[in-house]
């Protein structure tokens, strides 16, 4: 009997009947399956899967997650099945740019097991980290963070790296309110190198950071929730530097949107509880002569290596005096639009009311420095093939050419719309295409969105006659 309270549960049930009619639904874990990894580090990883199977088999699927993101790779891979046994195996390279892993990193795998008779079966779900299987590691954990560590001398790596631990947890509780989030919001891990040499082989390929003067001292990974730590002189200020890009990626990362570099470094710089000594040099040497950089303007660093020095330093000094001038809960606000996709000049005029080149100059003028003026993209400073990329090898580049690219594709969308309205025949047309296409943005078919008006129009007739009863 439907009444008025077991509408709803109706409606939802209905609803999920009709979503699941276009998704094959698993068959239960199969047990009677074997699945290894072999870490070959730095080069690959070997995914290997045998068992027994009665089915004749259509394809496996290897289901793969790297990191502590949500996205998954299914990968088809190679099998042979001869009577009921079956073998596959992928090899994974993990030394080329597009498929790089960070050690570190936690990697999950399943398998998706089909038949030619329609069967989907699952595999259970295994999780590994990616360290390499020639040395010992050890690891100490604080809540959500965990370090591993190589050790060589008694107990020399492991008090080092309690130490480094605890400074890093400091700067994760203290981070995260400003940036709103909550401190135990997601894991961490970071691997600490006692060896720079063996370090580089752990970074990215072809990375130009591993090349230059300034050595990488720390390096983030935020989409993989990773942070590659040398071990030095400096290593609470590098590895609290580190994990703020984390951070910041996770408090306003979005895909609709770039966190310019002068943002992202000033926030890991004002984090750092053990600033550089370089960093105030350059600044104080170039507010002197009145030759600071036009700081909210770069979207990535400069190329040259002083200017690298300058840049760091004086982003630290733009977020401080917006944290600190503006308050703390207006900066937040500031950041949780970013992650709503608002781009960062839409975002600062918000929630400061004003542009990003008027807080620059409010703040030039309290440090007794010259103001800049208003200036279009085209003027906009921009970096060369800059060296110093100290959060991660290949994001300040990615960034880069993400804007670029936003930037024509909104050119071009503007052109086409405008092409499209002057001409009405082409726009009719393009209008009559778009009422013809076989799904939606929620990935409906047509079939299915009919069958849901039906639905829906059914259990309102059934509600409207409740009522009138």
């Amino acid at each position: 009997m439907i009444t008025k309270k077991t509408i709803p549960i109706y409606f939802c049930v209905l609803l999920y009947s009709l979503l699941s009619l276009n998704y094959v639904i698993a068959e239960s874990e199969i047990e009677d399956i074997n699945t290894t990894i072999e870490i070959n580090f730095p080069k690959n990883l070997k995914f290997n899967i045998s068992g027994n199977m009665p089915d004749e088999l259509y394809g496996i699927n290897l289901v793969l997650k790297t990191g502590y993101s949500n996205a998954n790779i299914i990968q088809p891979i190679e099998f042979s099945q001869e009577n009921n046994k079956i073998e596959g195996y992928l090899s994974w390279e993990t030394n080329t740019s597009s498929r790089y892993i960070p050690p570190g990193s936690p990697i999950e795998y399943s398998y998706i097991i089909k038949t030619k008779s329609g069967k989907t079966f699952n595999t259970k779900s295994e999780t590994i980290v990616y360290l390499d299987n020639n040395k010992t590691w050890n690891s100490i954990k604080k809540k959500t963070i965990t370090m591993y560590y190589n050790e060589i001398f008694g107990d020399v790596v492991k008090k080092r790296s309690e130490d480094l631990l605890q400074a890093t947890f400091q700067t994760v509780e203290s981070l995260s309110p400003l940036l709103g989030l909550e401190a135990s919001n997601e894991p961490v891990n970071i691997v600490l190198f006692n060896d720079y040499a063996y370090m580089s082989k752990s970074l990215a390929p072809k990375s130009n950071a591993q090349s230059e003067n300034l050595v990488t001292q720390g390096q983030a990974y935020p989409k993989h929730g990773v942070v590659l730590l040398l071990d030095g002189m400096q290593s609470k200020g590098t590895a609290s530097h580190e994990i703020a890009h984390i951070l910041v990626e996770r408090a306003a990362g979005s895909p609709f949107s770039v966190i310019p570099s002068w943002l992202n470094e000033g926030i890991a710089e004002y984090a750092n509880p053990v600033k550089g000594f370089s960093y105030q040099n350059s600044f104080d040497i170039n507010l002197a002569t009145d030759t600071l950089l036009p700081i909210t303007k770069y979207t990535s660093p400069p190329g040259k290596p002083e200017d690298v020095i300058l840049f760091y330093g004086q982003s630290e000094k733009i977020v401080e005096y917006m944290v600190e001038n503006f308050g703390s809960k207006t900066f937040t606000l500031f950041i949780k639009s970013l992650k709503n996709g608002i781009s960062v000049n839409k975002a600062i005029e918000q929630n400061y009311g004003m542009s990003k080149t008027e807080i620059e100059n409010e703040w030039r003028l309290s440090i007794g420095a010259s103001t800049i003026k208003e200036t279009n993209n085209q003027n906009k400073p921009k970096s060369t093939s800059s060296s110093v990329q100290l959060y991660t090898l290949d994001g300040v580049k990615d960034d880069s050419e993400k804007l670029s690219k936003e930037n024509s594709e909104n050119k071009d969308d503007s052109e086409k719309l405008s092409k499209e309205k002057s001409e009405s025949k082409d726009f009719k047309a393009y209008e009559d295409q778009k009422k013809n296409q076989t799904t939606n943005s929620c990935g409906l078919s047509d079939s299915n969105e009919i069958l849901m008006l039906f639905s829906l129009f059914c259990i309102g007739m059934l509600y409207k006659k409740r009522k009138q009863l």
